[in-house]
This record gives structure tokens, sequence and C-alpha cells, in this order.
């Protein structure tokens, strides 16, 4: 055989070993795969604050998704297996619920803020109302709050109208909201005269007058977060993680309401 020839079926050879190779959907070793994203799954009421958290950490990881839902829901889905990396609820049971049954990385689940409720008004109805109280006057058709099942800003917004002796009166205007985020859309809209809902959603009042909910009137809103045990991206996870609850990710977290989660004086108002 000679040398041309020899050449000639060698070559032929490596050609379809790499016409095999990727048939079996294999790779040359020089085109390596995208990372895949870091996944968070994020309480509603951080719908203004974490895209301002993700691009602040993007020099970290350039690539981080976020999904937002109901702490109660999303709490349920990584209880079944959902493939997220971090999960930043708006309140720490949730998470430490996760951490006792093993879904949540054990000395992952801490406090990263103290959030606090706000009474939402629509234009329509803002020369009526100056309190909860207020809420009681047939101007007052409707009152938005998030789910109390799912979302911890529905839970303290039926304590807070517990706690003000209104919850009994107002229980036939009350429209219960999938979350908290859902809340304040319907009176961003005019679905509904008044909503209580997290500080951090509203931005320069939207239009809407807003008022400051007595804090004695509902637990602390210690918010948790902490990173899920079955990710397959634990160091960025963790580092995502430690970020948030950092000198960084606290400064951006007041700018947008939030408290530190010990601080338990000044302004609710953030």
């Amino acid at each position: 055989m000679g040398k041309q020839r020899q050449a000639r079926l060698v070559l032929s050879v490596m050609g379809a070993i790499g016409l095999g190779l990727t048939a079996l959907g294999c790779e040359p070793a020089e085109s390596s795969a995208q990372p895949e994203p870091l996944r968070i799954a994020a309480a509603t009421d951080l719908q203004r604050v974490l895209p301002a958290l993700v691009e602040a950490y993007r020099s970290h990881d350039p690539d981080v998704v976020v999904t937002f839902g109901a702490s109660g829901q999303l709490a349920e889905q990584i209880r079944k297996g959902a493939p997220f990396d971090v999960f930043m609820a708006a309140n720490m049971k949730f998470v430490t619920d996760l951490e006792a049954e093993g879904a949540v990385e054990r000395g992952s689940a801490r406090p990263y803020a103290r959030g606090s409720l706000v009474l939402a008004v629509h234009q329509a109805a803002r020369g009526s109302v100056g309190s909860l109280a207020d809420l009681t006057k047939p101007e007052v058709r409707k009152l938005a709050i998030a789910n109390p099942r799912f979302a911890p800003y529905g839970a303290a917004a039926r304590q807070a109208l517990e706690r003000s002796g209104s919850a009994e009166v107002l229980a036939p205007r009350l429209v219960i909201a999938e979350s908290v985020r859902q809340a304040y859309i319907y009176v961003e809209q005019g679905d509904a005269e008044a909503a209580l809902v997290s500080r951090s959603l509203i931005v320069d009042g939207g239009g809407l007058k807003v008022i400051e909910v007595d804090p004695g009137l509902y637990d602390p809103l210690i918010q948790g977060l902490g990173v899920v045990a079955r990710s397959d991206k634990l160091d960025r996870a963790r580092r995502f993680a430690e970020f948030v609850v950092g000198e960084g990710g606290r400064a951006i977290l007041g700018e947008h309401g939030f408290h530190a989660p010990g601080d338990e004086g000044g302004s609710h108002g953030g």
C-alpha cells in the first residue's frame, strides 16, 4: 500500500470516528457546553429588588435566573424536587422547615431582611381612607390581601385586621390574591380600593396613597433564604447567598424598603 493511499485511509477513518461521535451527541473537546444558570426561587415581594441584586452580582456570576411565586407554593415545589438552587422566602419558617426536612442544606438557612406591611389605597378612595379603621367605610368595596395560607404578607395582613378589630366587618369585602404582588396589582389597576401589601413593592407611591401599618399589629416579617440541598451548583448557590446577606446585598435591600433582620427601631417605611 502506497504512502498516499495510507494517508487517505487514516483521514477517512478519523472522519468516520468524528461523524460517529457527532451522531452520539458528543462534542469536540474544544467546544465546552455553556454552564447552566443559577436558579433562584423568590417570594413575590422581591420583584423590584431582586433584579438589582442580580445585576450587582453579575460580575461574580453572569447567568442567574429568577422564578417568583408565593413563598408557600415555592416551598412545596422545592419539597417535590423542583430544580432550584437558592430559596428566598418572605419569612424564615418556610426555609427552616425545608432545612429540617433535608430539602435545604443544613446550616444555610438564615435571615436576610425584615419586611414591613403597608396599606395601599387607590386614588378613587384616597380621600376617604387614612388608616385601617377607615377600611370599614362604604367607599371601600374591596380590600385585597395575599392568600394567608401561602403568602407571609397575607398572614400579616390577616393579623393586622384581626388585631385592629376590623376583620369581621371586612370579611365580605376581602379579595384573596394568589400572592402579595397580585394583591398590589389589584389596587394599582383599581380592581380593589385598597390592599395590604409589602412596602418593597411600592416605588414613590406609584400613584397610590401609602399608609404605614403599625408593626405591633402583625408578627415581625423576618425573611429567610437557604441553599437547596439537591442543587448541583452548591458552590455558586452559597456564594450568591453570601452576597445577599453581606454588606452589598443589605445596602440594596435597604434601598428598596427592607430593614436588616434585627432592626427593631426606625421607621417601617424604609
